[in-house]
């Protein structure tokens, strides 16, 4: 579950916050829509998340965020990957890789995720996802569709169960 309470978050230099007294609950396993013009804070609000804001993006986050129990401000991004993830309108912006077979394999290498297990979970997601007639071409001859079927894949496939 994601639950936001009374959160805002202002930017240094910032005349107002980008998010204001914002209460939130999404329960577990819902797909939720964030829709809004440009400058409204959605991605802010994606930030708050995954634990970006505020401990990459800087500012100052009031209100409690908190990801399946896990309070944000205590928790980097790193400690709450396992239950959160976004995907940005430019997915091979933030590919680490150049094949989709790799990227889906990427984060349970950096894991350390036994190679049986990824061999499964890669197969498992070009399935679950239709990539596997992409499986072995370059990321950057994909559509941004298809992009972010694989940034979706490899996002989902690092979690431990």
């Amino acid at each position: 579950m994601i639950r936001f309470e009374q959160v805002s978050v202002t930017y240094d230099g910032a005349a107002r916050p980008t998010l204001r007294d914002v209460d939130l609950v999404v329960p577990e396993g819902e797909l939720t829509l964030l829709v809004g013009p440009s400058g409204v804070g959605k991605s802010t609000l994606l930030g708050a998340v995954c634990g970006l804001v505020p401990h990459f993006t800087g500012g100052t986050l009031r209100g409690r965020v908190t990801v399946a129990g896990r309070d944000t401000r205590t928790h980097k991004p790193r400690e709450l990957a396992d239950v959160v993830g976004t995907v940005g309108q430019d997915p091979l912006a933030h590919f680490v890789t150049d094949v989709v077979e790799d990227e889906l394999a990427y984060g349970m290498e950096s894991l350390g995720l036994a190679p049986a297990v990824m061999r499964r979970r890669v197969e498992e997601t070009l399935d679950l996802l239709g990539l596997n007639e992409l499986r072995d071409r370059p990321l950057a001859t994909h559509s941004g569709g298809q992009q972010q079927r694989v940034a979706i894949g490899a996002g989902q496939r690092t979690h431990p169960t």
